[in-house]
Order: C-alpha cells, then structure tokens, then sequence
C-alpha cells in the first residue's frame, strides 16, 4: 500500500481514540440520576502540588434530604468505594455542618437539597492523574426513605478549577473550640468560652445514641463570657465527647474527654449553707416569684394588724413550706432505698403530677386575672370562717410556694442536693430543712420586725394591677408543664389535659358563687379535673408483638389460610415508619384491635438490603418504604394504608 495511506490511518486512528476520549471524559463528569438526586463528581487539582480536593455532589429535588455521620433518631451516612490506579491517599469525607430535620416526634441531623462533601486527596508531586470511579450507596428521604446508588467517575487530568467545591471547602468548620464537659447520671453540661453573648448554641455530636436528640439546647450564662449547653444523655458509659457546636450561625468543632463532677467536694457544713442561701435565692426564681409575691402583698393588708397576727401568719407560712420539703425529701429517699435513680424535681417524671401541676397553675392564674377571691387553705368552708383565719391559707401558700419551685434549681442549691442525695437518710434531711429554712427567711424576717412592712410600697391599686400580671407568668408555666406532659403521654392525652383545665378553671368560678349549691358544684368540678389525671396513657409503648417473619411467601399462604393481615414495609433508617409505629402501631390501642380483630401483624424489615422485600415493593409499584398492606377475607386484592398513619386508619379496618 502506498505509504500515504499509512499516513491518514495513523491519522484516522489518533482522531478516533481522541474524539473517544473526549466523550469519555464528558460523560464521567456528567451527573448520575439515582431516582431523588443527581450524583457527580466534582475535583480542583489546583490547590498544590502535594494534595487537591475531590467533592460528592448531590443535589436532589426539593424537599428530599440525605444524613450526616451522626443522622439523629433516624437514618443512615452515605457510603463510598473509590476505585482507581493513580499513587493517591484520599481521606474520609471533610463533612459540612449538618442541619436540624426534625420529623415529630424525632429529630434528625443532615443536609436538605444540596450538598458537597469533599475528600482531601494527597499525591506525589510526581504522581499522574487520571480516571477515578466510585461507587455511591446513600439513603434519601422525604416522606419516605428510599436507598439510593450510583457508579460515578471523574478524569482528574481533564478537568479545572471549581469553585463550588472550593466554596464547600471553604465553608467546612475548621475552628476548633475549647470545651469542658461534666456528666451526670442524667445529662451532660458544655461549658465554653465566647467573647460575646450569644443567642442560642446548639451541640452536633458525632456519636451515635450518646445524647437525647433535641430541636434545640438551652443556652445559659455561667459567669462573664463563658455558657454552658445542657443535653440529656442516653449512653452512661461514654467517655468522650466530639462533635460540632454551633453558636449562632458559627461553627466549631469540639473534642474533649468527660468529667463526673465529685459529689463528696462538699462537707456537711459547706453542703448546709449552700441549701440555706440556695433556699433564700429560690424565692427569685421565675416558677415561684409569683406566688411569693402575692404572700409579700398578703403581708402588707396586715401592715396595721397586731405585730403578733403577723408572727404567727409568718410562722404558719414557714410551716407550710417545711412541711412540704420534708414530705418531697421523704419521698425522695424513700425512692432512692428502693434503687430508684432520683433527684430534685423528680416528681416531674411522673405525667400525674405534671398535669396536676399544669391545671393548677391554669386555676391560679385564672384567680389572679379575676376578681376571684379563694382561701386555699379553707376550700369547702365557709366564707365567715375562711375570713376569720386564714392561717390554713398561710399554710397552703406555703406547701404551693415549694411545689411550684420544684422545677427551678437556684445557685448552689444544686450542689448542696446532689451532696445530700447521697448521704445518709438523716444527714439528707438535715440538708432539705437548711433549704426549707432558707426559703422561708425572708417571711420569718418580715414577721418578726413588722416595721420592715412599712418600708415596703402602700396599698393600693397597682396591688391588684400587679396581682393580674403575675396571672401570665402562671399561664406560662401551665403551657411549659402542657408540653412536658406531651412528651410523656399518648398523643390523644394533651386534649384531654386542657379539657380538664377547662373544667377546674369554670368549677372554681362557680365555687365563688353565693350559692352553697353552686360551691358544692365548683368544687366537684375541681375534684373531677385532678381524678380525670389518673386516667392517662403512658407513651412509652412496648414493642409490637410480631407473631411471624415475612416472607415472599407470606401472603399466598395466608390468603390460601383466609387469615387476615397487616404487613408493615419499614426500616430503622426510615422517619416515617418510626413516626407511625411509635405513634399509631405501638400503641395499646392499635395493638389491642388487632389481636381482637385476629389481624396478623407481620413486619418486613427493609433495614439492610433484601432483595425479597425491595420486589415486594415494586409489585405493589412502591419504590421504598413506609408500606402498610392490608388483606382480610372477602378482598379481591390487598388494601394499601397511607404512609402517614392515623390510628383511625386502622381502628376503621
């Protein structure tokens, strides 16, 4: 052949291979289309001559999310297998800051819409670039959660700067913050230096199950530039803590070893002044300021009384709140010889006396706010004798005084009852009456020198105009104890709590009434309100009984039995199979009617990947999970439940 037909192949040939190669490289940075989001790889070899940055792209469709390493109560991180020949070291991903996901009732930490996590990628200077593949297995959720893969590749040699990743880079938290941690049995405190007052501050962590996951942690102020953050913790046994803390939009990364604060720094002396001043400093604290004011102004109507009325309403006052803070220490210790792990406030973890709590403080606030004038003390005695008195309702002010203060801790009393809890019944004692003694000082000082009273403001009309603005702080505390209440109960029992707030508010209006019948009335409407309390469901709801495993035969064997059923497609990762099974599946009630009904509870656990149930979905043309299916005898074919649950969604089967 002549040589000139050499001459164009060779040509033709080194056209060819480039016009493929080209293409190659176009396509490998093209992004993949996994379902809910487009995957690519994304690379800046600009940086330096010993590393660069390679980035996962994901934007996905609005609304979708994927997770961080630590993805809260739900969910799972993204896994990546990177495949290549060049003499590189790529590190673990760099992850960004995570974003709070809430999904009621869980909370989960990860990235919505958009999002790059680069991987810092270290060469030699001599080192050739060239073609890097990966294989992307991730979870994205909204609704519903679905995995998600995708086999990505990049030409490092082809491509230039990018400076979106440079931006992702550039926005990663790289400031380390100084950070000390106490622990506690029941919750860990963050204390961290900030040279000014920030507004809120929240704590990422990375491990998984070691704290409660929260929307949001409260932030105080511990002395001048240095807060403290207070998580509950869910793991006793942690030792370290690492994470990312987010002050205002600013983002640190943390890292520091536990400390269990020693209880025994106190001796018994410095343990009985701290609950003497913690006792007089309570009496400033927002949950009982209001109903000791309104005992201050009790004082000042018998500012021309006889000075020795006044002991003796200083004195039965006292009484009332010592009696009320043996009785909680008594049944604090009482508690703790039976194992029990409790602490001040306890009494808060029982849902009884939260809403005990919440429908008394509606009911004083619905007082203060009216013209409503109730003794305490002398509820079902009459007027006359109530007027006559009134040292019961000194006592009672006093019992409530302590019972509205048992949510708040004032300065060092903590430190003097965490001393206490642990000694001896009766040094323990003696430390909750040096609290109780201290609470009451300031009575006790205003009864025993009288002239003190007449330093004060005199009666008049601001008393009533003060007396109805603290009605709002008792509104307050009512909706704060509303949602606690909420957090322990069954869903459908926050309802039923209002309603009882209702019923006592308008017993105790018809109590007021002239009518002897009409107090009786009142008074049997309050007394429902608070038995009505005992009348509540506990939310935490025991698993669901499964009384067999699914299988890709179970529906043909049960439908050939006539037996009915209710499948539950679900997976641990999935928010909304969690909501459903903790909010409708697991509770009694459901559980109840389908052991009645002799429904067939079958669960199928697409928590790993199991090709037997990712079929079962695509014959009932459902992509991932929540699917709740349903058969009984008579269908034609199996009902599909919505993938948000109601209880009547079921209880109407």
């Amino acid at each position: 052949m002549p040589p000139a037909f050499y001459t164009i192949t060779i040509v033709m040939k080194n056209l060819l291979v480039a016009i493929l190669l080209l293409s190659f490289t176009n396509l490998s940075a093209e992004a993949v289309n996994t379902g809910h989001a487009k995957a690519s790889l994304i690379a800046d070899t600009t940086q330096s001559d010993e590393f660069f940055y390679v980035g996962l792209k994901l934007d996905m469709d609005p609304g979708w999310h994927t997770y961080w390493k630590n993805p809260g109560d739900s969910g799972g991180p993204f896994s990546i297998m990177w495949n290549h020949g060049m003499d590189i070291i790529i590190e673990d991903v760099s992850w960004p800051t995570p974003q709070i996901i809430p999904y009621d009732p869980l909370i989960t930490y990860g990235y919505k819409d958009f999002v790059i996590f680069p991987f810092k990628v270290f060469k030699q200077q001599d080192s050739e670039l060239g073609l890097l593949s990966a294989k992307l297995e991730f979870l994205i959720c909204s609704d519903i959660c679905i995995p998600e893969t995708a086999e990505l590749s990049i030409d490092l040699l082809q491509l230039n700067r990018s400076s979106e990743l440079l931006d992702a880079v550039n926005e990663l938290p790289n400031k380390v913050l100084p950070i000390s941690v106490q622990t506690s049995l029941e919750n860990i405190v963050i204390e961290f230096g900030y040279d000014k007052k920030p507004n809120k501050a929240y704590l990422f962590v990375e491990t998984e199950d070691v704290v409660k996951y929260l929307p949001s942690h409260s932030l105080t102020e511990v002395s001048q530039r240095t807060y403290a953050i207070e998580i509950a913790r869910e793991d006793k046994n942690f030792s370290h803590l690492k994470g990312i803390l987010v002050i205002d939009d600013q983002a640190y990364l943390v890292e520091s070893s536990t400390q269990t604060p020693k209880h025994d720094s106190l001796n018994l002396w410095q343990a009985l002044l701290f609950a003497f001043l913690g006792g007089i400093i309570l009496n400033l604290m927002p949950c009982v300021f209001p109903v000791i004011s309104l005992k201050v102004m009790s004082f000042l109507k018998l500012a021309d009384s006889n000075p020795k009325q006044i002991r003796i309403h200083a004195l039965t006052f006292s009484g009332g709140v010592l009696f009320t803070f043996i009785a909680i220490a008594l049944l604090l210790l009482g508690l703790k010889a039976t194992g029990e792990l409790v602490g001040w406030g306890f009494q808060l973890q029982s849902p009884e006396i939260v809403g005990f709590l919440a429908i008394v403080m509606t009911m004083i606030g619905f007082i203060l706010l009216t013209d409503i004038n109730i003794n305490v003390g002398n509820l079902f005695l009459t007027k006359s004798v109530t007027e006559s008195t009134g040292l019961s309702n000194s006592f009672w002010t006093g019992a409530l005084a302590v019972i509205v203060a048992s949510p708040c801790t004032a300065p060092f009393m903590g430190a003097a009852l965490g001393y206490a809890i642990i000694q001896p019944s009766v040094v323990s004692m003696v430390v909750f009456i040096a609290l109780a003694i201290g609470f009451a000082l300031p009575y006790l000082i205003l009864g025993w020198h009288p002239q003190l009273i007449a330093m004060l403001p005199k009666p008049g009309e601001w008393m009533e105009i003060l007396k109805k603005f603290f009605a709002f702080p008792m509104f307050a505390t009512s909706i704060w104890l509303l949602w606690v209440f909420e957090q322990q109960t069954a869903s459908n029992d926050l309802i039923i709590l209002l309603a009882m707030c209702l019923l006592a508010s308008f017993g105790v209006w018809i109590f007021t009434q002239k009518s002897k019948i009409a107090s009786a009335i009142g008074a049997l409407f309050v007394i429902s309100a608070f038995l009505l309390i005992g009348n509540i469901e506990k939310s935490a709801t025991p698993a669901i009984e499964t009384l067999s495993e699914w299988n890709a035969q179970t529906e043909i064997n049960l439908q050939s039995q006539n037996q009915a059923y209710l499948i539950n497609f679900t997976a641990a990762w999935c928010i909304t199979c969690q909501t459903n099974e903790t909010l409708v599946l697991g509770t009694k009630e459901v559980q109840a009617f389908l052991k009645n009904q002799n429904i067939q509870y079958i669960k199928a656990d697409w928590t790993n990947r199991n090709s037997e149930i990712a079929a079962a979905l695509e014959a009932y043309e459902r992509s991932g999970v929540p699917l709740y299916v349903f058969w009984k005898p008579g269908m034609d074919q199996a009902k599909i439940l919505p993938a948000i649950l109601r209880k009547k969604d079921i209880l109407n089967l």
